[in-house]
């Protein structure tokens, strides 16, 4: 089982110790390269923590199984609640906290870098007035799908890549501003489009990069706008989203190149194109095409 990555830090001793204990993480994104976000699904044995803060944000969502009773301590008082799968908890940097339950749970804990948060968003609201607010076993069914969402791509094996993940962190992160934090109206939406020159220099790149693990943070960089902006504008130019138009770029690759090949190898053309290996290439060519790399094969040949 890999460590987890995501660290709370004992307000007694000022030390860091991590969110869950060694062998209670069964799958991490700390591995893919995703940017400003990391996800681990814990499955935590009964325990009670020490009075702890934040480094950066922090969200942890009970992710499945049967209620549990959760206290957290506030001065000398407990605090009770049953929680149902799909209640969170949101910690933003400095937030104080001291848990314990009695059963073991699984829970989705997904820490937001808050530089992250800020240069996404830069164009739009001032990096200081950014505050999420805490939270305490409430439900929120938008921040239960983003939950599922973020575990279903850990459990297929993120063959989405680090421009999905970073995706997600982006939309996942729009919701907390707009829902969850000291910003009172929706965030103003990007109007226009990118462009001839900018969206000519953003597809030359994903071409020329196809291969390599793209990052939608390098893409905006790259035009000086925000993640927020760019991934905005870039929609309403070629009406897909970065991240979809680069699968459908590497998958039409794939298609053409298993065309000109006498005796393709998948494996071979997968590692070409992008993908990190045959399964992930498999799962992102069916479901652009429909069928699978094998059988797409057998139909051209």
């Amino acid at each position: 089982m890999p460590y987890s990555q995501i660290h709370l830090i004992d307000t007694a001793t000022e030390q860091p110790f991590p969110a869950a204990p060694e062998g209670t993480v069964i799958s991490s994104s700390a591995h893919l390269g995703w940017r400003g976000i990391t996800v681990e699904l814990h499955s935590l044995p009964p325990a009670e923590y020490p009075e702890h803060y934040v480094q950066g944000h922090r969200l942890a969502v009970v992710h499945r199984g049967k209620p549990i009773t959760y206290e957290w301590k506030e001065g000398n008082r407990w605090n009770t609640r049953q929680i149902q799968p799909g209640f969170f908890f949101l910690q933003s940097h400095g937030d104080v906290n001291a848990p314990r339950w009695f059963e073991t749970f699984e829970t989705m804990a997904i820490a937001l870098d808050p530089a992250f948060v800020a240069k996404s968003f830069r164009d739009t609201i001032q990096p200081e007035r950014i505050q999420l607010r805490e939270r305490r076993a409430e439900f929120d069914p938008i921040v239960a799908k983003f939950a599922h969402q973020f575990g279903c791509e850990l459990e297929q094996g993120c063959y989405g890549g680090s421009l999905y993940g970073e995706s997600l962190a982006l939309a996942f992160s729009l919701h907390l501003l707009e829902q969850h934090s000291d910003q009172t109206t929706s965030l103003p939406r990007p109007r226009g489009q990118l462009s001839s020159l900018q969206l000519r220099e953003t597809i030359d790149y994903i071409h020329t990069h196809s291969s390599e693990e793209l990052s939608l943070v390098q893409l905006a960089d790259d035009l000086n706008l925000s993640v927020f902006h760019f991934s905005r504008l870039f929609k309403t130019t070629i009406g897909l989203s970065p991240y979809q138009y680069v699968l459908q770029n590497r998958v039409e690759r794939a298609k053409k190149l298993i065309m000109i090949s006498p005796h393709p190898s998948l494996t071979e053309i997968a590692l070409q194109v992008g993908f990190y290996d045959q399964t992930h290439f498999g799962k992102a060519f069916k479901r652009v095409v429909g069928i699978s790399p094998k059988a797409f094969s057998k139909q051209v040949s």
